[in-house]
């Protein structure tokens, strides 16, 4: 089983001019959702309001094959986040999380969740990192309670809700050294080391303790990164109605690929051959290229998955 572990938000995504449409949405909350979708047993752990727009949260995960029997629910309202897409399907995010449900998450209630027996990995982010006193929350919850499971982090950066970048890299790096897969946009990495080529800000990833990295590169593609081998995969180009929830779904179908492989343990992941990350790399290019050829987080089913789209 995947934990996913974060925030929960509702996006109100631009149709035109100042109209908006919302969806459920949040990193780890999209994640959850695309991999409810492919088939994978996932838990979602975060603290959900139980406002019309939680309810909402909720609802959507049950719906797609998310459980909710570890979800912590709350009086404090939703955060809600206002999306302006651009005209190259890129998009400006504007967040509204003062005293909302997951921003204000304290230990007392994180303390006293348990995790089920068959969990395998926990997956966490984004903003959740970046806010207090959520932030010290789940990376006290990550050092205390989650010992012997895979750990996957993506930061997924909003520098707008980064009040303290030198705290921010401090509780980065002490994370990754905790985890074993590390998900980025090549966004993330130029933010995290404005000052320090791409490749050498890999290495000193690896050199912290992360056995994989996945950077998305946009119309690039992706890179799979180990101390053993770079791979590099191509976009799957379908045409883009916008990219949200793209990294979101990527990172979702790598942790879908390790589950449904038994891939669990660093000694694995760092043993996998070149073959075996580039295949890792065009399945959750797939999954990205799928969510982006329709409008906001949209990830594909396992049995979507198993078309060939590009005919």
């Amino acid at each position: 089983m995947v934990i996913s572990l974060g925030e929960a938000l509702i996006d109100f995504i631009s149709q035109r001019d100042m109209e908006f449409k919302g969806f459920p949405g949040g990193s780890p909350y999209n994640t959850s959702v695309a991999l409810g979708r492919l088939g994978v047993p996932v838990q979602f752990l975060g603290r959900v309001s139980r406002d019309m727009f939680g309810q909402q949260l909720a609802e959507y995960l049950t719906e797609n094959g998310v459980g909710t029997d570890i979800t912590l629910r709350s009086d404090d309202p939703s955060t809600l986040s206002f999306v302006n897409k651009q005209s190259d399907g890129q998009a400006r995010y504007a967040f509204f999380s003062t005293g909302s449900s997951d921003k204000t998450w304290p230990w007392e209630e994180m303390e006293r969740a348990i995790l089920p027996g068959d969990a395998r990995i926990i997956h966490f982010g984004s903003i959740s990192l970046s806010q207090e006193p959520c932030g010290a929350t789940l990376e006290r919850f990550l050092k205390e309670r989650c010992g012997g499971l895979l750990l996957s982090c993506d930061p997924n950066i909003r520098p707008s809700l980064v009040p303290d970048r030198a705290r921010y890299m401090e509780r980065f790096h002490s994370l990754c050294a905790l985890s074993t897969l590390v998900k980025l946009s090549d966004e993330d990495l130029e933010w995290l080391y404005p000052d320090t080529p791409r490749d050498e800000a890999l290495r000193g990833l690896l050199e912290r303790g992360v056995s994989l990295i996945a950077l998305t590169e946009g119309k690039k593609g992706a890179r799979i990164v180990t101390k053993s081998h770079t791979v590099a995969t191509p976009l799957y180009d379908l045409p883009v109605a916008d990219t949200i929830g793209a990294g979101d779904t990527f990172h979702g179908a790598l942790l879908a690929y390790f589950h449904n492989r038994g891939w669990f343990t660093r000694e694995t992941i760092e043993n996998l051959t070149a073959d075996q990350l580039r295949e890792l790399g065009e399945y959750a290019n797939k999954a990205a290229g799928i969510n982006c050829s329709r409008s906001g987080a949209n990830p594909p089913t396992a049995r979507e998955m198993e078309k060939n789209w590009l005919t």
